[in-house]
């Protein structure tokens, strides 16, 4: 069996089923310079009444599995990887193929808030760069688990440490769909 992995456009707001307020109309909104500031501003503002994908539970085992392995910036081998590297190995044991750099794999799922991260989901940072440069798995109780320069490991860290507060900028849900579950509606 197939799963494609849907990338949601953000402004449909095809998940939630709810209008999306035109906050991109907002004066503070128009005036973030950074476009990933504005991503941020978006993630808080939805309402969070999206769905956690039953596949999320597994991806935190899987990733619990690769605990321990080197970092190594660029590596995509259990000799050493990259965070990104992590999350694509992660994802792609659950038959789910995404990007390979943070950056990319930032396009894909649904916004969430901070408040309302479900284990599974994706957490982005800025990191030496304005976009995505960092990305992490939630795993609840306010940790993720992401490959770290600092620890030179795959950790599980405090997403409420200083550095990661500073540097947040989004998280995301992916949704995964089977297409011969698919109804036509017409």
């Amino acid at each position: 069996m197939k799963i494609i992995l849907v990338a949601f456009i953000f402004f449909t707001g095809v998940s939630s089923g709810k209008e999306i307020p035109k906050f991109f109309e907002d004066d503070y909104y128009n005036s973030l310079k950074n476009s990933y500031a504005k991503e941020r501003y978006k993630a808080v503002m939805i309402d969070d009444g999206i769905p956690e994908p039953d596949i999320q539970r597994g991806i935190v085992d899987l990733a619990i599995g690769l605990l321990g392995i080197r970092y190594r910036f660029g590596g995509e081998s259990i000799w050493g990887m990259d965070c990104s590297a992590f999350v694509q190995r992660v994802y792609a044991m659950a038959g789910i193929s995404l990007p390979r750099t943070a950056r990319y794999q930032a396009k894909y799922g649904m916004y969430i808030s901070r408040e309302n991260l479900k284990p599974g989901d994706l957490l982005f940072f800025r990191t030496y760069a304005r976009f995505p440069s960092h990305v992490g798995i939630y795993i609840g109780e306010g940790k993720m688990i992401h490959a770290s320069s600092a620890g030179k490991r795959i950790i599980i860290s405090s997403i409420d440490k200083d550095f990661y507060l500073r540097n947040f900028l989004f998280a995301k849900r992916l949704f995964l769909y089977n297409p011969e579950e698919i109804v036509d509606e017409q």
